[in-house]
């Protein structure tokens, strides 16, 4: 797939189709890849389509992504003892031969010692890229250097078969032995840090290997989500169905904690395989499209009666979290004059978000270029100038500043060839939720969206495509900002009146539609923030604050304090 690159010979900037993702588009012809090359010789690409990015090295004049490299694993054959552990969990010495278990005297840290081990290698294009280990007799784990980062049993998958996730490598074998196919297991386990049900946003980046899989599990009909049926695999489940996308999962559900554990029962009226076979076919729609039993949402429902709704994220700033707060898999409608600060108060609240939540995002903004979008976070991160004046940052807080960003924001690209349709934001936005994990989209402002008026009025158009933004934001758990300008301006000089959501073309489906309505409306000596709709009181209500902004530092801060 990389191969097509080395073909291309450029001096400093080059567009290309993009190996990764054309060969699964309708338009598989345009050019989306950028090249460009530093002055060592060294290449960077970037896909403005499916956010591939990386970097190259010439050999030879030719462009040649670096191959993943074979890991030096000293490994011996299995010995007796190891098989007969692995049997007493009901793997067969088949079944470990077939996926290449061995046998290593390997360190473990936390038993400071080195042990005799059972080591499951994790494989990606024919080579070894890592390898977990099961020490004996203590029965303590450890891993490779760098760790895995690819679902163990990933080169065994069958493309366009539907795939079954577990949570462990056991797991992964007992479906094996069983003879269920194109069963594959996390590398990191369930997460540690959950909160709520839900993976906190700290654990992002151990969900690398979702984006490393990303074209087999695209290729898949439907995905089964058979993790285990405690708090962190329930979490677990939840986080991959957001990544990978809920109307493409379906989740099993057992009494057992594990698949082994089901493998393993004593149950006379069925062989462990039917009971496998019987949770996998059982697996139910994530989430059932349309219809549901009140049960689905008794867990939910015990959690609301003893700890209430609680409140959404903090924008980071009291006054406007007593009218407004952010949850996650809903829409927020912000509208506002031009030039009344509206993108410059979500930029403020992403930041805030991305330092105190650990939040990634996605941005699309079409009035800002992305170098300039970048200073211009960069700027609110460390509260003083990008460009020369009052308060410049230093180069090392440029530097920290930018690493900062790279670590929490896409930029959808909308300079492309391709029209700025909604599905193609959208498309890209799904691959940003794979690729880090992203939690809010921006997409600033709707008017350079071109919209499907084919056979519908602009007003049905604009319902259509409010509709599949809040399904977006549902099937992955991400919280959207769209930002509009009201229809009618009076450029008389006169003072104009605040904007809400039916000053919007198309007022009733933005008033309708949104879960959020926020107004950013400027006067002479501070910022007025109104929030005009809440379809839920736990999350915000009708009321307005005001915020003061610093010139110098170009942030909000709270009307009490002084400059």
């Amino acid at each position: 797939m990389i191969d097509e690159l080395s073909n291309y010979h450029f001096d400093q900037t080059a567009r290309v189709v993009c190996p990764f993702c054309s060969p699964e588009r309708k338009k598989s012809k345009l050019k989306e890849m950028a090249l460009s090359r530093k002055p060592d010789g060294a290449v960077v690409y970037y896909c403005h389509h499916c956010l591939a990015s990386g970097s190259v090295q010439p050999k030879k004049e030719e462009i040649k992504l670096s191959a993943v490299p074979a890991k030096e694993i000293v490994s011996n054959k299995l010995q007796a003892h190891h098989y007969d552990w692995l049997k007493q969990r009901g793997i067969s010495q088949q079944t470990a031969d077939r996926m290449r278990l061995f046998a290593a005297d390997k360190y473990f840290g936390r038993l400071n010692k080195s042990c005799d081990a059972i080591g499951f290698p994790y494989y990606r294009d024919g080579a070894l890229v890592a390898a977990k280990y099961r020490s004996f007799p203590e029965n303590d784990f450890t891993q490779e250097a760098g760790g895995a980062h690819d679902f163990f049993g990933i080169d065994k998958v069958e493309k366009g078969k539907p795939i079954i996730i577990v949570e462990g490598e056991i797991d992964c074998l007992t479906l094996i032995e069983a003879g269920i196919d194109n069963a594959i297991s996390v590398p990191t386990g369930a997460p540690i840090k959950v909160a709520d049900g839900k993976v906190l946003p700290s654990e992002d980046k151990k969900f690398s290997y979702v984006w490393n899989a990303r074209e087999i599990l695209e290729s898949a009909p439907y995905i089964v989500l058979a993790t285990d049926q405690d708090s962190p695999g329930q979490a677990l489940a939840e986080e991959l169905a957001r990544r990978i996308g809920k109307e493409k999962c379906r989740v099993a559900r057992f009494k057992h904690k594990d698949l082994n554990e089901v493998f393993l029962d004593d149950d006379p009226t069925r062989t462990p395989k039917e009971r496998l076979e019987d949770i996998i076919k059982a697996a139910a729609p994530y989430p059932i499209s349309g219809l549901s039993q009140a049960n689905t949402y008794e867990e939910r429902l015990n959690d609301l009666y003893n700890r209430g709704t609680g409140k959404g994220f903090s924008t980071g700033y009291p006054s406007v979290d007593e009218v407004y707060t952010i949850a996650p898999a809903q829409l927020t409608v912000v509208t506002g004059y031009p030039s009344s600060g509206k993108s410059n108060f979500i930029d403020q609240v992403m930041v805030n978000l991305a330092k105190n939540d650990d939040w990634k995002f996605a941005v699309c903004s079409f009035e800002n270029q992305p170098d300039i979008h970048i200073s211009r976070l960069m700027e609110i991160y460390t509260k003083k100038r990008f460009f020369d004046g009052k308060e410049r940052m230093t180069q090392d807080e440029k530097d920290e500043a930018f690493k900062w960003v790279n670590e929490h924001f896409l930029f959808i690209d909308t300079n492309g060839e391709e029209p700025s349709t909604l599905e193609s934001i959208l498309d890209r936005a799904r691959a940003a939720v794979k690729r880090m994990g992203v939690r809010g989209l921006v997409i600033d402002p709707y008017n350079y969206i071109e919209l499907d008026k084919a056979n519908s009025t602009e007003t049905e158009a604009i319902s259509n495509m409010l509709t599949r933004v809040q399904k977006f934001c549902k099937a992955h758990d991400v919280h959207t900002w769209f930002i509009a300008h009201p229809s009618k301006i009076n450029r008389s000089g006169v003072e104009q009146p605040r904007p809400d959501g039916m000053s919007i073309s198309g007022s009733m489906a933005w008033w309708a539609k949104t879960d959020c309505g926020i107004t950013v409306h400027r006067h002479d000596q501070y910022v007025e923030i109104a929030c005009w709709k809440s379809r839920y009181r736990w999350v915000g209500t009708q009321g307005e604050t005001t915020l003061l902004y610093n010139k110098t530092s170009g942030t909000y801060i709270e009307n009490l304090d002084k400059f």
